[in-house]
Parts: C-alpha cells; sequence; structure tokens
C-alpha cells in the first residue's frame, strides 16, 4: 500500500555528550570495628562501601577513636569533619581467624576489590589510601599497580606515606625505595589538637577539596592550599617543626608534606613518586599527571558505548568532533593551555582498519604549577633625573 502523508523520523546524533570521570574520589583500604555499627546497617567486612557522611558512615562502618588499631577511621573523620568532601568509598577489613590485627598481605590482597566499585555504584575512584599500612613497601607497591589499571582500563593516584623521625630519614626511605608516578608519596603526621593523622589522609583530602572547588576537573595542584591541622608530628606524636628549606628538600626528593609559613599550614609539594628520577612532566607534576588520568577515563567513558558499531567515516568523525568540542572548552575555562584530537594516517595502517583498530592520536597541554616565580629588582637611575628635574 502507498503510503499518503508526511512523515518524520529521527537520526541518532552524531555527537556524543561527554561523560566526564568523576575526581577526587577516594578508595580507602583498613582495619575496622564493624561490631560498632548497629546490626540492621552494619557493612560486609571485605566488601566496597560507599559513604557520603559522617553519619552514614558511622551507622555501616561503626567508629572508635583509636585511629592505631582501626586505621579506617581516620580517613572518615578527616574527609567527612575537616574536609568536608564526599563520597568516600571505604573497604572495611577485620582480622582473620585467631589473628588479633589485619595485616599488611591482607591488605595489599584487598586492593582489587576497588574493581567492584564502578559494578556497585557506578563510581570509579581515582585515589585509593591505606593509612598506617602504605608506607610498607608490598602495600604501596600494589596500591599503584592497581590504581594504574582499575577494571583494566581507568587510571588513579596511590596516596602513600613514608616512614622517619626526621625529614632526612624520610627522604633516605624515599631514595631507598621504588616509587612511580602512579604515587604521591607523604610524611610525616599531622596534629589537630590531640588528633593525629597521616600526611597521606591529609593530603587527600586537601586534593578532594581543590577538585571540588575547581568543578571536578583536577587540574590544579593541592600545594600551597590549606590543611586542617595545627603541627606536624612523628608517629609518636613528637613535634616537628619545618622550615622552607627542609620542606623544600623534601619535595625535591619527591615528597609531599606540609608546611607553616604563610597563612597557616598549608600541603606542600607539586610532584609525584616518581621525582626526581623522571623527567617527563606528563609523569611528575602532580596535577599534570592527574589531568592525564582524568581525560583517559573521560574518553573510556564516553566512548565506550561506540564499541562495535560499524567503523565508517559517520562513526570516526562523530568522535573526533565530540572531542574535539569537549577539549575545546577545557582550554576555554583555563583548564588545559591547549588541546586536539586527531586521526593521524599513520598510526591506522589500512591492515588494522581492515581488523577494526581504529587509533585517534590526543595531543593536550595542561597548565604546570607556577611552583617558582623570580623577580629581578635592578636599580634605574633615569628615574633620579626625571624625578628631580625642573
Amino acid at each position: 500500500m502507498a503510503n499518503h502523508g508526511v512523515f518524520v523520523t529521527e537520526a541518532a546524533t552524531a555527537l556524543s555528550t561527554m561523560n566526564t570521570a568523576t575526581s577526587g574520589i577516594p578508595f580507602v583500604i583498613g582495619s575496622a570495628k564493624l561490631s560498632a555499627a548497629p546490626e540492621a546497617t552494619r557493612a560486609a567486612a571485605g566488601e566496597p562501601f560507599l559513604a557520603t557522611s559522617f553519619t552514614e558512615a558511622e551507622a555501616a562502618l561503626g567508629y572508635d577513636d583509636d585511629w592505631s588499631k582501626y586505621t579506617i577511621y581516620e580517613v572518615m573523620y578527616y574527609h567527612f569533619k575537616l574536609a568536608g568532601c564526599q563520597p568516600v568509598i571505604f573497604l572495611p577489613l577485620v582480622p582473620s581467624g585467631s589473628a588479633t590485627a589485619v595485616t599488611a598481605a591482607e591488605v595489599a590482597a584487598a586492593v582489587d576489590k576497588i574493581d567492584l566499585c564502578m559494578a556497585k555504584f557506578g563510581v570509579i575512584p581515582d585515589l585509593i589510601l591505606a593509612p598506617g599500612f602504605s608506607d610498607q613497601s608490598v602495600v604501596a607497591a600494589a596500591m599503584a599497580t592497581k590504581i594504574a589499571s582499575v577494571n583494566g582500563l581507568f587510571r588513579g593516584k596511590a596516596v602513600i606515606d613514608v616512614t622517619g623521625d626526621t625529614y632526612t630519614a624520610a627522604i633516605t626511605a624515599k631514595n631507598s625505595g621504588s616509587f612511580t608516578e602512579d604515587m604521591i608519596v607523604c610524611w610525616p603526621y599531622a596534629k589537630l589538637g590531640e588528633l593525629k593523622f597521616h600526611m597521606s589522609t591529609v593530603i587527600a583530602g586537601r586534593i578532594s577539596m581543590t577538585d571540588s572547588d575547581n568543578e571536578g576537573v583536577p587540574y590544579e595542584s593541592p600545594s600551597n592550599k590549606s590543611i586542617s591541622t595545627d603541627g606536624l608530628c612523628t608517629s609518636a606524636g613528637a613535634e616537628i617543626v619545618l622550615t622552607l628549606a627542609q620542606a623544600n628538600l623534601l619535595n625535591a626528593a619527591g615528597i609531599d608534606t606540609g608546611l607553616n609559613f604563610m597563612g597557616g599550614f598549608k600541603a606542600w609539594g607539586n610532584y609525584t613518586g616518581c621525582y626526581p628520577a623522571s623527567t617527563d612532566v606528563k609523569d611528575y607534576f602532580v596535577p599534570v599527571s592527574r589531568m592525564f588520568d582524568w581525560v583517559a577515563n573521560t574518553l573510556i567513558k564516553t566512548f565506550w558505548s561506540k564499541l562495535d558499531r560499524p567503523m565508517n567515516r559517520r562513526l570516526i568523525d562523530g568522535i573526533l568532533d565530540s572531542c574535539n568540542i569537549w577539549l575545546n572548552g577545557l582550554v576555554g575555562r583555563g583548564y588545559l593551555l591547549g588541546a586536539r584530537v586527531e586521526m593521524v594516517e599513520a598510526e591506522n595502517p589500512v591492515t588494522d582498519l581492515m581488523a577494526g583498530i581504529v587509533r585517534l592520536h590526543v595531543f593536550m597541554t595542561p597548565p604546570s604549577p607556577a611552583q617558582e616565580i623570580d623577580f629581578t629588582l635592578e636599580y634605574d637611575a633615569s628615574y633620579v633625573e626625571s624625578a628631580l628635574s625642573a
């Protein structure tokens, strides 16, 4: 039968709305006193739990002031009560069998549970913490390896601690270990009244605050921004006072710390764990490296839906146009100095295209932190003549 009339159909939009990755979301592994939580709301041991407030976390995870025994509560307190950021994903561990404490080996083994976060919560954490355990090499290595490939795809940073009662001991510990661009290395402890926090907890909180202040875009360093502390100390609680020169020596070794120099205590340090061994700015600056992680995560989330569609010009142009519009927006807001994505012919041999493989090349330049500003002062005698002439 012939159609008689006016008919309308809809075509799919070639451009994609970008599915922006989250940033500043911690995944925290540690020991917990789950028996302190009401049975009706208690979280399961060894399973990720997402919380958006201290009250919600306490109802599921319990609470105890003994942070040296129950390490998860340190982050719970700092992140919700002092940093004022959310959400946080916790992985509570309890001692197995007749053991009296959670072991480093159990923490290291538990890092794989971060893979459950996407399926359970639709959230990919980009920070992983284990205060009280991350100063042990087996745990730090496991954290860094996993956060570099969450679900085999997504990337982030392990925020870890190094030990030492002096800044020189901390530098020695850093220089004698194996640290990568997937780590942010912190030292020492921070105090707030009678409370004592690992510096990794404090730096992670500051990172989340900074990301939140910038619409969730991790382009800015946490360094030289206020932290909730009134002192630095050793693991035993002995006071540590750092001069600017000493704090800069820590930074030069790739260690982020705290400094009370101008305007109260601030986070201090721009480098990831690979510094000074690495000379690649993409890897050694915290905000630059995190921007690469964030852009990569966003591209994966956005274009996952394009997998297995017919690989034709419309598909490729749609991806290129969507990416370039998004990148141009980031440039316009100052989050990138410049960026573009291209399909480079030399990177796409016909044999790969026949096999369904297309390679798109993203060129991008996040701003480096302005960690040194130099002024030159010069006496200009011409001002004397101009000022005193009739």
